[in-house]
């Protein structure tokens, strides 16, 4: 049985579909990987990281109920900005 090419040719051909899986789903995770890489947020907007994190630790280090309110806005900006992301707004459609 072993000795039989058809059966010798269908493993094959699953092993290569294996193969060809494997490198498909290592390749989708390589660029999710890359997706949630924060320092190249960083670096493409650094001005508006410096405001977010200023922002945040003024809100974040005064007692005052502005303060409160701020970190609010604050956390609702960040919400309406990934949601806008994840509604289908791609940066390579940008480009």
């Amino acid at each position: 049985m072993a000795d039989d090419p058809e059966i010798r040719d269908e493993i094959d051909d699953a092993k290569r579909d294996l193969r060809d899986a494997l490198h498909e789903i290592n390749d989708r995770v390589e660029e999710g990987v890359a997706r949630l890489r924060p320092d190249r947020g960083i670096r493409k907007r650094p001005i508006a990281t410096a405001c977010l994190v200023g922002a945040l630790g003024f809100a974040l280090g005064s007692e005052s109920n502005v303060a409160t309110v701020g970190l609010l806005l604050l956390g609702g900006v960040i919400v309406l900005a990934s949601e806008r992301k994840a509604g289908g707004y791609d940066e390579r459609e940008r480009i």
